[in-house]
């Protein structure tokens, strides 16, 4: 158990590095991970399960604790983020592929690594956990008719069919995880602290994967597809902070709404690409796990800076008020 605290640390602290790692991997030597390409479902499968182990029915209470925040968050990742990502397609005038893979970043639920991220910034993790899982869960539904209203004009999309793909990768996995928790709790916690840790292969599995199968569209078009993502991901820390603002939620509250906007299941993105489209509409999806992973850990790390400096402030006038 110890080796796997060690393992688990190891991912949670230097996770934006490992990323970087494994993608340059990946484009320098494509040939050592091209093999995981064909099992990205696969792979989510288990990011799913392992989530679904996680999580417990009495978890969603923070729904009822806080419904009006969990459904503003819910209206911007499906609201706004499809919005922005259909504005930076037109506005960059991105091919129909490329253009397709980014909404398709903006269509899905917000990313497991926003819950570790909230963490690392001192965010509201409840709120976090509660509005990834519910949008996860409704993003069967949701995913395909947005992407469909955005990416209908550059290609006919079949909503039945995707709405398959992610009931099996994302529902079907995280409910089966869910039931097995409740029904084998005591069993479950004996090896919940490997999950974090299979977790984080299984996600780093699927960006090696997308990444090498995209290795030469990636090296002639990397740039502007590494922009348009880095700006989209973005737009969603900037709406997430400034509703957080006008609405007067408190500091944590306001980076956990941030994260959750700005941070997308990438991984999920990608995996429904290479399973419905082509291996270039994946390209977004292999950006984004590198992007929203790296400026996420950035971001956190900025706050928790920001935190102890305060806090450094704060207990120099009390220590010489002690003094006096």
């Amino acid at each position: 158990m110890k080796y796997m605290n060690s393992l688990n640390g190891l991912f949670t602290n230097y996770l934006a590095w490992i990323v970087i790692v494994v993608a340059a991997v990946a484009l320098t030597l494509p040939d050592s991970l091209l093999w995981a390409s064909p099992y990205t479902a696969l792979f989510l499968q288990i990011v799913m399960f392992t989530m679904g182990l996680t999580m417990k029915v009495s978890d969603f209470a923070a729904v009822f604790k806080k419904p009006w925040l969990v459904l503003l968050v819910f209206v911007m990742q499906f609201g706004f983020m499809p919005v922005s990502a259909f504005l930076l397609a037109k506005a960059f005038s991105l091919p129909p592929e490329i253009a397709l893979g980014l909404i398709l970043v903006g269509a899905v639920p917000g990313g497991t690594s926003s819950n570790v991220i909230t963490y690392l910034a001192n965010g509201d993790v409840p709120l976090s956990i509660t509005a990834t899982s519910i949008s996860t869960l409704l993003a069967p539904i949701f995913t395909p008719l947005v992407f469909m209203f955005y990416g209908g004009e550059y290609l006919d999309i079949s909503f039945w069919s995707m709405f398959q793909s992610i009931v099996q990768v994302v529902l079907i996995p995280i409910v089966l995880g869910l039931v097995i928790n409740s029904l084998f709790h005591n069993h479950v916690k004996k090896v919940e602290g490997t999950l974090p840790t299979l977790s984080s292969v299984a996600v780093l599995l699927v960006l090696g994967g997308t990444v090498a199968i995209n290795q030469e569209s990636l090296i002639h078009t990397g740039a502007l597809v590494f922009l348009v993502v880095f700006l989209h991901n973005m737009s969603g820390y900037a709406v997430g902070y400034i509703v957080g603002k006008l609405i007067r939620t408190n500091k944590a509250t306001t980076r956990a709404m941030a994260l959750e906007t700005g941070i997308q299941n990438t991984g999920l993105a990608a995996s429904l690409a290479l399973t419905h489209f082509t291996p270039t509409t994946a390209l977004a999806g292999a950006a984004g796990t590198i992007v929203h992973t790296l400026f996420g850990t950035i971001y956190a790390n900025l706050c928790r800076k920001k935190d102890i400096k305060k806090a450094e402030e704060v207990s120099v006038p009390n220590s010489l008020e002690s003094a006096s």
